[in-house]
């Protein structure tokens, strides 16, 4: 019984609340009563936008930035004309060749292209004569056939040269040689020369020239024992030795040699010569004898091999 009062009660209620639901579709907001005719809705403007805040330079660069959905903030890049250049960071390549140069010129039909030329090299300071002194020691070869076992001479030397131009040098030289000459006998000389030096390349730091000039000279032998070369030494008091003679000489020389300037001042010589020459005395006995044939002779020659140091000023 209950059950089908529920039921009625229930169809009731869904019947009376279906045209009241109808009625509220088509009536206007606010009305407690609605007729059967339909009443029309007032036309419904369109909401007016909201104004938006004008932005000031300091809003805008203050305007939050995005988040990147990762519960962090992104900040972009600034852009725009205000923003700065990127920055450029060059760095030579090494070994690189220098970087061309281009010249643009109006009208001209393609830009040339121009390279670095690099500065002319010092000019040289223009040459000065220079005077020169030479220190030298040197040694006499002396041809072997026929000579003394013990032969050999050598000594000292001292010249000074005059340079007016770079290729021609003119030089005095004073020697002092000593030892046992070509026939055994002890021997001191005394030789003064005139050269001249022709440089082949004055402008190098090596080098090359040409020697050549005359010569006198003045020398004096002696032994301990008689020789049908030498006169008998009659004064006691001299301490030369018992046999004796003097000799005096005139001849030529020609030569090669190298030169190693170690700075403007300072150089070191050398050079081979050869000599020959004749005697200038009035001595009754020849300087040399071959004993096989007989033949004599008072000419002579040799060669000299010098090594020494020059200071230029």
């Amino acid at each position: 019984m209950r059950r089908c009062l529920s039921t009625l009660v229930s169809a009731v209620v869904v019947g009376l609340s279906a045209p009241a639901l109808a009625q509220d579709a088509n009536c206007p907001p606010g009305a407690w009563f609605c007729e059967d005719t339909p009443v029309e809705a007032p036309p419904t403007a369109a909401p007016a936008p909201a104004e938006k805040p004008a932005e000031t330079p300091a809003a805008k660069d203050t305007k939050p930035p995005p988040p990147n959905g990762r519960g962090a903030v992104v900040i972009p890049p600034p852009a725009g004309k205000a923003a700065p250049p990127p920055v450029v960071v060059y760095q030579p390549v090494p070994n690189a060749p220098p970087p061309q140069v281009i010249i643009v010129s109006p009208g001209a039909p393609r830009p040339r292209v121009v390279y670095p030329v690099p500065p002319p090299p010092p000019k040289r300071p223009p040459w000065r004569p220079e005077w020169g002194l030479n220190l030298r020691l040197e040694g006499v070869a002396m041809a072997h056939e026929g000579a003394a076992e013990d032969a050999g001479m050598g000594g000292i030397g001292i010249g000074l040269r005059y340079r007016p131009v770079p290729a021609f040098a003119i030089e005095g030289d004073l020697d002092l040689i000593g030892g046992t000459d070509y026939n055994g006998f002890e021997r001191a000389e005394v030789p003064l020369a005139f050269n001249g030096l022709l440089f082949v390349n004055p402008r190098s730091r090596v080098q090359f020239y040409f020697i050549g000039g005359f010569h006198v000279a003045w020398a004096k032998v002696r032994s301990d024992q008689a020789s049908p070369l030498l006169t008998r030494n009659t004064e006691d008091n001299d301490g030369w030795g018992d046999y004796e003679q003097e000799y005096s000489y005139f001849g030529g020389q020609l030569g090669i040699g190298l030169e190693f300037r170690l700075s403007r001042r300072v150089a070191l010589d050398i050079d081979l010569i050869g000599f020959f020459r004749g005697r200038t005395d009035d001595g009754d006995l020849p300087e040399f004898v071959d004993w096989d044939t007989g033949r004599t002779t008072n000419s002579s020659g040799g060669g000299l091999f010098r090594g020494g140091v020059s200071f230029y000023w």
